[in-house]
């Protein structure tokens, strides 16, 4: 036991002398951890006999808790003054140190935690993301969050519904079904895999060809549909202008045409069993499926027509 201060040995001296008997004994300890938001006098002192009386003493509030995982001095004289006028104060004896180290118990989570967190969630949610090596970078979260003690669950949500292209993602700790923290991880969610890209500046309209493209790996967490091999891309026409080096994505490329304007084709009139022929000069370029104008040679004459292959126009008469 700890050499009691002046005042409080003067407290405890008048107490002796103008009580007969003492109905309690509250014995302050040396050191206390808590959980809670106040600091009760059971928390800090333990206090016989066991009876009723005692058990409204150990409810009473004495301060409030430190901050998690933080602690705080309590001083025993100011303590037991704050209850002098207290019903009942004056039949109770104390004892115990000067000072009561108060500590609030909590469970420290790492910057470390925070990213493995993230890479759990993203390793849980792999059939919502690509076929490629997902890296979560250039982090930033607090360096350390300390949460109450207790069994914690957390729920993590990106800043994208679809995961990919999320630039944060809130993690939110829950104890007892209420929410105790709510922590933001921000970084950039990159997927890399290999893919179809540019070997060269391919200008807008150019055919692709095996010289101009080239398998490599790259972040395609921006993309909406790559390629993963080159003859899929092969033979097809740019729609814009891919700079060497970016992927090819299924918004800067289109099929070929493969009637040019002003190319020469043949017009397949049919009606049933009844198929005719003649000779046109294509108006417009055409893919596959299309409709484009066509000149008939023989009339002069300007007709739709869909295009079936390479130089062959269909149209029913």
């Amino acid at each position: 036991m700890f050499k009691l201060t002046i005042l409080y040995s003067m407290f405890l001296l008048s107490l002796l002398i103008a009580t007969p008997g003492f109905s309690l004994h509250i014995q302050l300890h040396e050191e206390a951890l808590v959980t809670e938001n106040f600091i009760r006098l059971g928390d800090i002192a333990t206090i016989t006999p066991d009876n009723d009386e005692a058990k409204q003493w150990t409810n009473r509030q004495v301060n409030r808790s430190p901050a998690l995982g933080e602690s705080k001095i309590i001083y025993a004289n100011r303590l037991i003054e704050s209850f002098q006028y207290v019903k009942g104060a004056d039949t109770i004896q104390w004892s115990g140190p000067e000072n009561i180290t108060v500590k609030r118990k909590g469970q420290t989570v790492s910057k470390e935690q925070l990213k493995q967190i993230i890479a759990e969630f993203l390793q849980q949610n792999q059939d919502k993301l690509p076929q490629a090596d997902m890296r979560f970078t250039s982090v930033r979260a607090p360096e350390k969050i300390i949460l109450p003690d207790g069994d914690i669950i957390y729920t993590v949500t990106p800043s994208k519904p679809g995961i990919l292209g999320s630039t944060s993602f809130s993690i939110i700790f829950q104890l007892d079904g209420k929410t105790v923290k709510n922590c933001t991880v921000r970084g950039k969610l990159e997927a890399i895999s290999e893919v179809v890209t540019a070997a060269v500046n391919v200008r807008r309209g150019t055919i692709l060809t095996a010289d101009k493209i080239k398998l490599a790996r790259v972040d395609i967490s921006n993309l909406d549909a790559t390629y993963p091999a080159t003859d899929l891309v092969i033979g097809m026409q740019a729609t814009r202008t891919i700079r060497a080096g970016r992927a090819i994505d299924y918004n800067n490329v289109e099929i070929a045409p493969v009637i040019k304007k002003g190319e020469r084709v043949k017009i397949v009139a049919s009606k049933g069993s009844l198929q005719i022929s003649t000779n046109g000069i294509a108006i417009m370029d055409g893919r596959p499926g299309d409709f484009i104008r066509v000149k008939n040679t023989n009339s002069s004459k300007l007709v739709y027509c869909q295009v079936y292959a390479p130089g062959i126009v269909y149209v029913e008469f």
